[in-house]
């Protein structure tokens, strides 16, 4: 009996492991994308049946996010005129006398 708990754990394991090591593909094929279409595209391949949440899925899911959402800002520029100026070592010296 204590065997075939032990074996159902082991199974089980094995089965969270086989789904993160999928996402992890996924996850590399995203952040290999150099832009957003291309990433979509690899997200599209993610399984659509539940996925066990583990932790090693978790800190998966969210470095493939974190990509994602790095590629669809580099897209979409922020329309913020002070956000893209640049900013300088010595805040003196950009006043002028």
């Amino acid at each position: 009996m204590k065997w075939s708990f032990v074996i159902c754990v082991a199974l089980l394991a094995a089965c969270g492991d086989r789904e993160a090591h999928k996402l992890a593909k996924i996850r590399d094929e995203v952040c290999h994308c150099k832009t957003a279409k291309c990433a979509d595209e690899a997200m599209a391949r993610l399984p659509t049946k539940d996925i066990q949440s583990t932790p090693r899925a978790q800190k998966v899911a969210r470095e493939m996010l974190q990509c994602l959402s790095d590629l669809y800002e580099a897209d979409h520029p922020t329309d913020d005129p002070d956000a893209s100026a640049p900013e300088t070592a010595d805040p003196a010296s950009a006043r002028t006398p």
